[in-house]
């Protein structure tokens, strides 16, 4: 057995402090279900008794293994001093107040933390040896206290403020300090939860990763001995179920018809009968890739690779992410030589690149994937969410047709990422410098969806109509929809709530009302309900608790009044969903069971995603990058193009209802639950949409309480815990 050095480590999370404190003790590592990070365990020496802590390897230790096939390696180590717990650090900026990789981030732990010329390591007779001190808490809030002579500047959503001596202030994850007025900039980030209300930074997502990886092999256990629904559900809830369950055990779409509609996620822990026509992430990323783009948010190297093989064989990939500073040093160490990482600029501060797709060139041409999963285990394995995916061919290089909309809208999405062009060969194709115009190879003119897209900045002019709410505006002005939508509602879902007002909210709903009857006339106001998971729907799902940190929801933002008339339940007994949380986006106008149209999207209600007019309505300001797709009813087409030859069943069975080839007119969209009538006499072919929860939505009953996760909740859920989470 090897010796293991001394080591400082923090007893934040123990449950039994006083047991650390004993001279000897033996440590237990070993990898967690589902993440980069050890788990481990303390066992004090007397009496052998465990405590849990939940701990990260950078923090704490690096863990030795032995040649031992035992999954615990026990190692004896000496405690010799109790540190602090880090809860953050400073990070230098430059002049643009983007990340300065030349200097030093500044720790800091838990309490207080003197900074000045000592740790800043400038020589600058302006900044005192103790300019500033920094208290920090395990909330992610810290207060700041002026202790030299000279001003410091505090920069955060509420604006820019100087502070003199002995002034203090309190920040808070992703504010700004300039230790000199102009000079200096630090940008404070934390690793805690909550560090930001309405926010999820570093800490969070983390933390939200390992408290789903710790219930996900008892997901997957209960699925092995039974439908978890069918154990955990009322007797009401099992007979509204019972009477549902054809609309998803029957939903088979063909491979030429899949682009018109979109798929859910395959989720662990339901019956075989909800996960019908759903998909994996192996579905999604095969066949011979040439070059690979990943979108997202979160991106987890370490689950991501072994998840899908075929990534390993990809000669280039380019990673676009949001993560953020200490998440991407460890992408950067973790990487394939032939990855490479890019953070898209953000001009507006606490905007992230939150957008979510997938793109795959192959020799036949290029597969666009749009979705609503981050690339981390718990989004593709315990979560409601959806994916549209369309295969396109290479043009015809002597063809000088122009490009359709579907095409310039993505060029202009992309070439607002700016990334760095690099070079690529294609065997057979050639060579080419992948940049955003490179995209332009490949025809688009049968693209099923139209692109709705985010990105941040101060839109004016030609540009106002050109991202967020606003495009969607843009594109529905353009439509003709049937009749039995005028002033038919909206619905609104989404898996994060930023903090509305009445005046955005009235915004938002007129450009979701777009659109025109076949006779001009306009559709009308439509009045909207938001789908939001009750405490109750959190408390009992497949994950219990846990789940409701992947929906963030500050109370500040659930509990403001105007938000009540809003309120609806996420019932989902027709799709078997009621106990996977959503992580899902939906938007759309319905009238019963038809669609007028509908948004798969990453983008969440918020002004930051979608964006705000400002100056007289002259101006729209977004945070964000944000992608989604806009099914629409259209003509009919032939999107049997496949790069990968099998990408379904050619024997499924049909839902679409097909008239004959010969006849015109658009396709009708219509949800799962829709029924055919046997009197109908319209011609359209009708193209289901998979979406999971119920419409119309049931609205909030007097017993019904909206999901916060500031909340404090004691009745324990499935997996017998309560929240906030006790270790």
């Amino acid at each position: 057995m090897c010796s293991f050095p001394p080591r400082r480590f923090s007893t934040a999370s123990a449950n039994n402090s006083n047991e650390l404190r004993r001279s000897s003790a033996f440590l237990a590592v070993k990898p967690p279900y589902s993440s980069s990070f050890p788990r481990i365990l303390l066992y004090s020496s007397s009496p052998f008794k465990l405590l849990s802590l939940e701990y990260r390897q950078r923090q704490l230790i690096s863990p030795l293994y032995s040649s031992s096939p035992s999954p615990l390696t026990l190692q004896p180590f000496l405690c010799l001093e109790m540190a602090r717990l880090q809860v953050g650090y400073l990070v230098p900026l430059d002049k643009n107040l983007e990340v300065d990789n030349s200097g030093l981030k500044i720790r800091l732990s838990e309490g207080p933390n003197s900074i000045g010329r000592s740790n800043v390591l400038v020589s600058e007779k302006r900044i005192s040896r103790k300019h500033i001190t920094l208290t920090t808490s395990t909330d992610g809030s810290a207060k700041l206290l002026v202790e030299g002579t000279n001003p410091v500047v505090i920069n955060s959503g509420d604006g820019r403020k100087k502070l003199g001596p002995r002034e203090s202030v309190i920040i808070r994850d992703g504010d700004v300090i300039e230790l000199i007025p102009g000079h200096y900039p630090f940008k404070y980030a934390s690793h805690c939860f909550n560090s930001r209300p309405g926010s999820e930074d570093l800490g969070q997502k983390r933390v939200r990763q390992v408290a789903h990886d710790k219930i996900s092999e008892r997901v997957a256990k209960r699925a092995e001995m039974g439908s978890p629904l069918e154990n955990m559900q009322s007797g009401s809830s099992q007979s509204k179920e019972a009477n549902s369950v054809e609309a998803i055990r029957n939903f088979h779409i063909p491979d030429d018809r899949l682009p018109m509609t979109f798929r859910l996620l395959s989720v662990k822990g339901l019956p075989p009968w909800a996960n019908t026509s759903c998909v994996r992430i192996t579905d999604i990323i095969q066949g011979d890739i040439l070059f690979a783009v990943l979108s997202n948010y979160m991106v987890d190297i370490d689950w991501l690779i072994p998840a899908c093989p075929a990534l390993a064989k990809v000669p280039q990939v380019l990673v676009i992410h949001g993560e953020g500073d200490g998440t991407l040093d460890n992408m950067k160490r973790k990487k394939p030589a032939n990855w490479i990482l890019h953070k898209p600029p953000l001009p507006i501060s606490f905007g992230t690149h939150h957008s979510k797709a997938i793109f795959l060139v192959y020799p036949r041409g290029i597969r666009m994937v749009v979705h609503t999963a981050n690339l981390i285990y718990v989004d593709w394995n315990n979560k409601s969410q959806g994916l549209w995916m369309q295969d396109f061919p290479w043009k015809d290089q002597n063809s000088s047709s122009r490009g359709c909309a579907f095409e310039d809208d993505l060029v202009d999405y992309l070439s607002a990422l700016k990334w760095p062009e690099f070079p690529a060969s294609f065997p057979g194709h050639g060579n080419f410098n992948i940049n955003p115009y490179f995209f332009r190879k490949f025809d688009y003119s049968k693209a099923a969806v139209r692109l709705i897209a985010s990105v941040p900045g101060y839109h004016t002019g030609r540009y106002l109509k050109k991202w967020g709410h606003m495009k969607l505006r843009s594109v529905l002005q353009e439509c003709i929809f049937d009749k039995e939508f005028q002033r038919s509602p909206l619905v609104y879902q989404f898996s994060s709530l930023g903090s509305l007002n009445e005046k955005w909210m009235a915004e938002f709903a007129a450009s979701l009302s777009s659109g025109f009857t076949p006779d001009k006339t306009p559709l009308g106001l439509g009045e909207p309900l938001i789908v939001w998971p009750t405490v109750e729907d959190v408390r009992c799902s497949l994950e219990g608790y846990a789940a409701g940190s992947a929906v963030p929801s500050p109370l500040k933002n659930v509990e403001k009044g105007f938000l009540t008339k809003y309120w609806a339940k996420w019932n989902s007994f027709h799709s078997g969903r009621c106990h996977a949380m959503p992580h899902i986006k939906t938007f759309a106008r319905y009238n019963g069971q038809k669609l007028a149209w509908l948004v798969l999207t990453s983008s969440n209600l918020s002004q930051a995603a979608w964006g705000a007019l400002q100056k007289n309505n002259s101006q729209l300001m977004i945070r964000s990058y944000e992608l989604g797709v806009l099914f629409l009813p259209q003509k009919r087409n032939d999107y049997s193009f496949s790069c990968t030859k099998n990408g379904g069943s050619a024997q499924n069975k049909s839902t679409v209802s097909r008239p004959s080839e010969t006849l015109e007119g658009k396709t009708e969209l219509v949800t799962l639950a829709w029924q055919e009538n046997k009197k109908r006499e319209s011609l359209s072919e009708v193209i289901q949409l998979p979406i999971p929860y119920e419409l119309p939505p049931q609205p909030y009953g007097p017993e019904d309480v909206p999901w916060s996760w500031e909340r404090r909740y004691t009745q324990k859920d499935v997996h017998g815990a309560v929240w906030p989470r006790q270790f």
